[in-house]
Formats: C-alpha cells, sequence, structure tokens
C-alpha cells in the first residue's frame, strides 16, 4: 500500500467514484495529488494515504463537515502504511476492510491491465490478438457481446468485458470511435431499406452476389 501511486482515473476504479469527482477534490484541495510527466503531458496521480481517505469518505461523507473530512484526511496523511485503524477525536475508523477491499479491486484492475498489451506509438489490443482494445470498447456501446463475435470469432466475453474496463481507466484520446462495426452498419442499413445489396451491383454492371 505504501508505494501506490496511482492516476486518477486509476484511483476511481478502485474505490467506485468517477474520476471527475476524485478531480474535483483534487482541485478543492480535499486531497492532494503529485504531478508526473508523461510526454508533454502531466499526469496527476494519488497515493494510498489519499485511497484510504476516498474509500472512507465514501462510506460517510454525508457524516462528516467539509472540516471533519479536512482532519481525517490530515491524520491518513500521518498513519503508517500498516495501521489497521485510525482515530480522530471521537471518530474510529478501522481500516482492515478498506485496505480489503482496495487491494480486491487493484488485483481487478491487474487482471484487465493483463488483458491487454499496451503498445508504443499505436492504440493497445487485447493480448494475443491483433484486435484494438478501443475498438471493442467502442463497440460495445452499441452491440451486444455476441454480436461483437460475430465481427471478431477469436474473442470471449471476458476479453470483450477487458476491453471495456480498460477504456474506461484509460480512456482513449481525440474523437470518440463508431460505436457499430462497418459490418454490422451495412446490414442495417440494409435491412432499413436504406441501401440494396442486389441494386447497387446491378447498377454498378457487376453480377448478383450468391
Amino acid at each position: 500500500m505504501d508505494a501506490l501511486s496511482l492516476t486518477l482515473n486509476e484511483a476511481g476504479y478502485v474505490v467506485g467514484q468517477s474520476s471527475t469527482a476524485i478531480n474535483r477534490a483534487v482541485d478543492r484541495g480535499i486531497i492532494k495529488a503529485k504531478l508526473q510527466r508523461r510526454g508533454k503531458s502531466r499526469l496527476r496521480k494519488i497515493g494510498s494515504p489519499e485511497l484510504r481517505f476516498l474509500a472512507i469518505a465514501g462510506d460517510v461523507e454525508k457524516d462528516l463537515t467539509p472540516t471533519a473530512r479536512r482532519k481525517v484526511y490530515e491524520a491518513m496523511r500521518r498513519l503508517p502504511p500498516d495501521a489497521d485503524h485510525l482515530s480522530v477525536g471521537i471518530m474510529e475508523f478501522r481500516l482492515g476492510d478498506v485496505d480489503r477491499r482496495i487491494a480486491e479491486r487493484l488485483q481487478q484492475l491487474q487482471a484487465v491491465k493483463n488483458m491487454v498489451e499496451e503498445r508504443c506509438d499505436a492504440d493497445p489490443v487485447i493480448s494475443g490478438t491483433e484486435v484494438s482494445a478501443y475498438v471493442v470498447a467502442a463497440l460495445a456501446q452499441g452491440e451486444t457481446i455476441a454480436e461483437i463475435i460475430g465481427d471478431y470469432p477469436g474473442l470471449t466475453p471476458e476479453q470483450i468485458e477487458a476491453a471495456v474496463e480498460y477504456a474506461k481507466v484509460y480512456p482513449r484520446p481525440g474523437r470518440p470511435l463508431p460505436g457499430r462495426s462497418f459490418k454490422k452498419a451495412l446490414a442495417d442499413m440494409a435491412e432499413a431499406g436504406v441501401w440494396d445489396v442486389e441494386s447497387d451491383d446491378a447498377a454498378a454492371g457487376r453480377s448478383p452476389r450468391p
């Protein structure tokens, strides 16, 4: 726990909060983050005291005033990594369950990352394939798992779910990818009568397709 350093997206996955909410907490000074350079950009990263605090705050946020939350966070930062409880005035927090939940989610995140192969200057692919994890995650927004497997027969439901989770934690920069495969889009157009394959063949002077 003491060596943890996670991006805000990774932290959001671990504690079950949106990265927007965690960014807001950093902006408002509720928690502190360190800046780490990655190429031309800088990433905000947080460690185990922040993760522990976010996990606790998610459970008792409505019961704590802003002043109480600050006191809990500052006490959490001074706490040894192996401490299993936290006392702040009359407040007592058991950290064993918190740490177990964090450890389980970290294992799940690592399992997701293990199913995706990251590449320099290229989109990450699903491990053992040449299929972009981002393409699969985008397709999952508009297609069922069965439809995606129809487009990519070598994939498993677990790989598709891993691609979706990976894209949430490590979103693709730039414009979003289409949520339907080209094959599925053509089939939908033909079904809706927008585009007729046989009529298109005849107009182009091609023989009808078998």
